[in-house]
């Protein structure tokens, strides 16, 4: 491989192949079946004969991701080894290979409660990697494009990973990086046609439900989603793997990916039980980044209220909206998210959380309660103020044209649609942390509030009730 690179350079090649820097994904299978995954990094070193490479030490509260990175070897080059990166010397503008293997660094497959699945799993039979986790990076090369391929294939396993349609073309480093990569002899493959395109689905291991059932249900969300957001939506690739646990646990993980979304799922779980994460990580493709997203670095937690709250609110009304689950079951699920507030400590901030959020597992569920009740009591606000004409989904598809980022956006499109100056309701929820009451006045008799010493609950009302739940349905779900 470098001597074909120095060849197309002694041929004049365009600035993109020269300053491309190429990575290929091989995993090592043998007779005790996988051993790990090498990820190759082929490139021209730097013209001082100084180059780094950085490897992924931390992402979204997985730590110490060195650990899981072994063997390196360099042609071109000589290393010094460092736990954040690589430091490379050599002839300047030396084409260079370096490469790695990436083997887990725990027993078993992921599990419930042991960190979180974001963490590379290379077992014997198969394998699940987040691009963030794995790929290195050239210091210094932000603005060069990179260029993935998988390298030779091992007899009777299967890999899919959401940039298999992008394969030898040049892409940026984020691209590559925001993904998802799966592999094993056990592999399912499906592919469906949908308004946006080809939706691919790759599965691992063997669950209560077909692989068709499951393309055919994600088809059904993204066009239903699609349908909400007024456009086509996107080419998606889901990739589904095992999570280890009880065997009475029901727990879901996922993770929006750009174009790719992955998921962890206790395989005790029905299809429709399953719905719900891969709805909440599809409405990802338009919740944050298409209504003014988030700020980069590390205050970007401070607004997972919108995020994932938000996110998990219209996941919910998504659910409904498509008739996966009841109003009754919609009606608990609120209800739930005000027994998670209950539980959380008086006075918890947003700042308290942001801060426990990657090191302590309560922390996790705050931002997503949080959100949900905030979207429900303000979705029920500017029904009341506009006398039932509008409601959230009219303010969130007005954030799409808006200015700033989406906390900034709510703030104003609420306020033009009617419903008031929310600021300070966010600023006491949320910076000072005070509980979140739920009205239900917009909703007619769909939903009861009963205030009892513990907490607020939520029951279905009497419209749910009888020869009115088809007018709650709709109430309920929105647009």
């Amino acid at each position: 491989m470098i001597m074909a690179l120095g060849l197309v350079l002694a041929q004049g090649a365009p600035d993109a192949a020269r300053d491309a820097v190429s990575y290929e994904v091989t995993p090592v299978v043998g007779p005790g079946g996988l051993d790990g995954i090498d990820i190759s990094l082929s490139f021209l070193g730097d013209r001082d004969g100084r180059t780094e490479v950085g490897l992924p030490t931390r992402w979204a509260g997985t730590q110490r991701l060195d650990r899981i990175i072994t063997d390196v070897r360099v042609e071109g080059a000589r290393l010094q080894r460092r736990r954040s990166g690589l430091r490379l010397r050599h002839r300047g503008g030396a084409p260079i290979r370096v490469t790695y293997r990436v083997r887990q660094d725990y027993a078993g497959p992921p599990r419930v409660g042991f960190d979180r699945p974001y963490r590379p799993s290379t077992l014997r039979d198969g394998f699940t990697l987040i691009g963030r986790t794995v790929f290195a990076r050239v210091e210094g090369r932000d603005p060069d494009p990179v260029r993935f391929h998988w390298g030779e294939p091992a007899p009777a396993w299967h890999y899919a990973s959401d940039l298999d349609p992008l394969e030898g073309t040049f892409i940026d480093f984020d691209t590559l990086a925001d993904s998802v990569l799966i592999g094993g002899p056990d592999l399912t493959l499906r592919t469906r046609q949908s308004s946006a395109g080809p939706v691919r689905i790759a599965v691992l291991g063997a669950w209560g439900f077909s692989p068709d059932d499951l393309a055919d249900r994600f088809v059904e969300i993204g066009e239903g989603s699609a349908e909400f957001w007024g456009d086509d939506g996107q080419p998606t690739f889901l990739a589904l793997t095992p999570l280890a646990g009880d065997p009475s646990a029901r727990v879901q993980s996922g993770l929006g990916l750009g174009d790719g979304i992955a998921v962890w799922l206790t395989p005790n779980q029905t299809l429709d039980e399953a719905s719900h994460v891969l709805i909440h990580e599809q409405q990802h493709a338009w919740l944050p980044a298409e209504v003014g997203g988030l700020a980069d670095g590390p205050s970007q937690v401070l607004d997972f209220w919108f995020s994932e709250g938000f996110t998990d609110f219209y996941a919910y009304r998504m659910a409904l909206r498509l008739g996966l689950i009841s109003p009754e079951a919609y009606v608990a699920a609120l209800d739930e998210a005000l027994a998670l507030q209950a539980r959380t400590p008086p006075g918890w901030t947003n700042a308290s959380n942001a801060n426990a959020f990657f090191n302590r597992p309560g922390a996790l569920a705050v931002p997503y309660h949080r959100g949900l009740l905030l979207a429900l009591s303000l979705d029920s606000r500017l029904r009341t103020t506009s006398g039932g004409t509008r409601d959230l989904d009219d303010v969130i598809l007005a954030m799409r044209s808006g200015q700033g980022m989406a906390p900034q956006r709510l703030i104003r499109a609420y306020s033009d649609m009617g419903g008031g100056d929310i600021a300070p309701d966010l600023h006491r929820h949320l910076d000072l942390g005070w509980p979140i009451g739920v009205s239900t006045d917009g909703l007619g008799d769909c939903i009861r509030v009963i205030e009892r010493p513990d907490r607020l609950y939520l029951e279905p009302g009497p419209g749910l009730i009888g020869k009115g739940t088809q007018s709650c349905q709709q109430r309920l779900s929105g647009r």
